[in-house]
């Protein structure tokens, strides 16, 4: 019999169902697909710099939107320092990098959560040279058809904008865009990102990440995602 992995701390599995960390990701979850509108079927998730809390939004908020039994798919788009891989413990290849190179098939990359069977992952695969000439529109537009056939809703999770060129291109082609930023990030650098990287992306709302909280309320994070124009 295998032996129950422990969850990671930065999980909502390590907290538990009703945890108010796991309450914070469905609030989110509430914002991004029960918000105005008609709800997306592709959200890219991003960090204003590296280290803010980016992919870890990314995989908890695949977990909590999981659990409403839609089928999910997290791609890791990080082609540089790809790590979605290593939070839920599967291989990193075959991966999208094989895909976009042609040397792999969708069906061949998926790789399914560990007691979340609605929950799939889609690694970034072996490293290359240069990831941004492998990011061809068409190509781009072939795989999120493609992947249409496998989840109702994708979560990209993105390099971080500000360090990584291709990050704000491959936004574009996506429903929305999630901010992932620290609280303590200056409003100018926000405003400044939003303006200059992201201004052909539809930016749905931000993320504030590491905003302190009382003991009492038993979260390490707290999110807030508030309604893009």
């Amino acid at each position: 019999m295998a032996q129950s992995r422990k969850p990671r701390g930065d999980l909502i599995t390590a907290y538990g169902d009703v945890s108010p960390f796991a309450e914070a990701y469905r609030t989110l979850r509430i914002s991004v697909l029960q918000g105005n509108g008609k709800a997306p079927w592709s959200v890219g998730i991003t960090g204003i710099h590296p280290a803010h809390g980016a992919t870890t939004t990314v995989a908890n908020f695949g977990l909590i939107t999981a659990e409403t039994g839609s089928r999910i798919v997290l791609m890791d788009a990080d082609l540089y320092k790809p790590s979605l891989h290593r939070v839920f413990e599967v291989p990193n290849e075959p991966g999208l990098s094989a895909v976009l190179e042609g040397k792999a098939k969708i069906n061949d990359t998926l790789y399914a959560v560990t007691d979340t069977p609605q929950l799939r992952l889609l690694p970034a695969g072996p490293r290359v040279r240069n990831p941004a000439a492998l990011l061809r529109p068409h190509r781009i537009t072939e795989l999120l058809h493609e992947l249409k056939d496998w989840c109702d809703l994708l979560v990209v999770d993105l390099p971080s904008v500000g360090a990584v060129a291709y990050a704000s291109f491959l936004a574009s082609f996506l429903d929305a865009v999630l901010l992932v930023i620290r609280a303590d990030t200056p409003r100018t650098d926000v405003e400044q990102t939003v303006k200059r990287r992201l201004q052909n992306a539809h930016v749905l709302g931000i993320v504030l990440n590491r905003v302190p909280v009382a003991r009492s309320d038993g979260a390490a994070y707290r999110y807030y995602a508030r309604e893009g124009k």
